[in-house]
């Protein structure tokens, strides 16, 4: 029996397209966490701290896809061709120092590779790429260095090149592996990551992921932004958002705090808040409530459908809620000859929001936050990511509209919800003593409920259920 030699081996992994040997330890996640996804997942986000390694690792993977799949296009593209070809040739010159010769060949231009059968082709978001990729199947598309790009042309290359270039892959899908944008509106923040979590296909990788460094190395880059605190590190460094409170609808939200995992109160009435949809937007429904023992505004469970769902199913799917909950109040903001469609044909009986100032409503849904009166149960994703990336538009007197949150309609259900909501007391009457002191029947004696609402505070300083004499 032959022994293969180190040659043989590197030149099988050649032939079947799997270079992953080449990569850093802390690349090696991402590099599985990429080629485990289901096909056609798209958006993908990864999110890489400064010298990571993320482009070599991009380089990479298109060099492979380019083995494994013949006669197809692979396409990295970053904020300007100049600046894309620079950091992807270097990148290549890395990677083919031990490839069988003949395998990767330089095209004329100093954009374009052919490796194998197929073609890597480089671009940038300030050129028009549609006409430089007409001949071959696209099969996927690696995005490099978002953090430079401007957010018009990223938004135009997305919508009129990249993605009708995909129409025709059997794998199709754009796969980001950046730093974050400066810009807090930049559309790759506000529409693709959201997106990207919806999909399962979010990840995120801070320099204290990066094992290559050493502690000397680690200090370095924090002594060149300025401190661990400043804006610079926390966003190039450690994937911070940094959420600009002048476009996003709730500034005053913070998911470390308001969204956790709890029990319902004991005694509640619930309402159900939904935001109409339509052709255009998308159908949001929260079913809510609120803690009158601390003034807390709960949302319990979500449901959204896509724009044009029919009413029918949407009124069958709240209907869910009517049998495991007892419903005391349906607010929706639909239109009006939909309202009486559901009343009259449904037998679905709603009320109309308040609505007669929507910059207090969203002033309101603000204050509440501020004031730490609302809860999120963690399994309501789109409430939170909306929260989280839902921003006003240029004029600041409406939601902006995205593909992956709508025109912020969980937001808007929210909103009715926090301004309608039924915060009267759920034992009806409160009797007191002689010396005036709160008696509430079936009260927590030991805080329980309490604590798992307010992750083991209590709301205002308030005391504890049972406490009151």
């Amino acid at each position: 029996m032959t022994t293969a030699t180190v040659d043989d081996l590197v030149a099988y992994a050649w032939r079947r397209g799997t270079l992953s040997y080449k990569l850093w330890d802390q690349q090696l996640p991402i590099y599985e966490s990429i080629r485990g996804l289901p096909p056609h997942t798209d958006p993908v986000v990864i999110l890489c701290a400064r010298q990571f390694g993320k482009s070599v690792l991009g380089a990479l993977l298109a060099v492979e896809d380019c083995l494994r799949h013949d006669e197809v296009a692979v396409l990295i593209v970053g904020p300007s061709i100049e600046q894309t070809v620079g950091i992807v040739n270097q990148s290549l010159q890395v990677i083919q120092k031990d490839a069988p010769e003949g395998l990767i060949k330089r095209a004329k231009a100093e954009s374009q590779w052919y490796i194998g059968s197929s073609e890597l082709i480089i671009g940038g978001f300030d050129v028009r790429m549609a006409s430089r990729k007409r001949g071959r199947r696209l099969h996927r598309i690696y995005l490099e260095e978002l953090v430079d790009s401007h957010p018009d042309d990223y938004e135009e290359a997305l919508r009129s090149d990249l993605g009708p270039a995909l129409t025709h892959s059997t794998d199709g899908s754009m796969i980001s592996l950046s730093t974050l944008p400066r810009i807090g509106d930049h559309p790759f923040i506000t529409k693709t990551i959201p997106q990207a979590k919806l999909n399962n296909a979010f990840y995120s990788y801070t320099i204290d992921d990066n094992k290559a460094l050493s502690q000397q190395q680690y200090d370095a880059c924090v002594k060149r932004c300025g401190g661990r605190d400043t804006i610079a590190f926390r966003r190039e460094y450690l994937n911070e958002v940094i959420r600009d409170p002048s476009i996003v609808v709730v500034p005053t939200f913070n998911k470390a705090t308001h969204v956790a995992q709890f029990e319902a109160p004991l005694e509640t009435k619930w309402n159900v808040m939904i935001d109409w949809g339509g052709v255009r937007d998308k159908t949001a429904a929260l079913l809510m409530t609120y803690s009158f023992m601390d003034d807390v505004d709960i949302v319990w469970q979500e449901k959204v459908w896509g724009p044009n769902t029919s009413t029918d199913r949407i009124v069958e799917e709240l209907r869910q809620w009517e049998r495991e909950y007892e419903i005391t109040a349906r607010i929706a903001d639909v239109p009006g000859q939909l309202a009486v469609d559901l009343n009259q044909s449904f037998g679905y009986y709603v009320v109309s929001p308040q609505k007669s100032d929507w910059q207090s409503s969203v002033n309101q849904m603000v204050a509440r936050f501020a004031q730490d009166k609302v809860r999120v149960h963690k399994r309501c994703q789109f409430t939170t990511l909306s929260l989280e990336s839902g921003v006003l538009n240029r004029n600041k007197n409406d939601f902006d509209r995205s593909e992956a949150l709508g025109h912020c309609d969980a937001l808007a259900a929210l909103m009715y919800g926090l301004r309608c909501l039924d915060r009267t007391s759920p034992w009806g009457k409160v009797a007191t003593s002689r010396d005036n002191s709160f008696v509430m029947p079936k009260a927590d004696p030991n805080g329980e409920l309490a604590s798992s609402i307010t992750g083991g505070k209590v709301f205002g300083g308030s005391k504890r259920f049972g406490s009151f004499r």
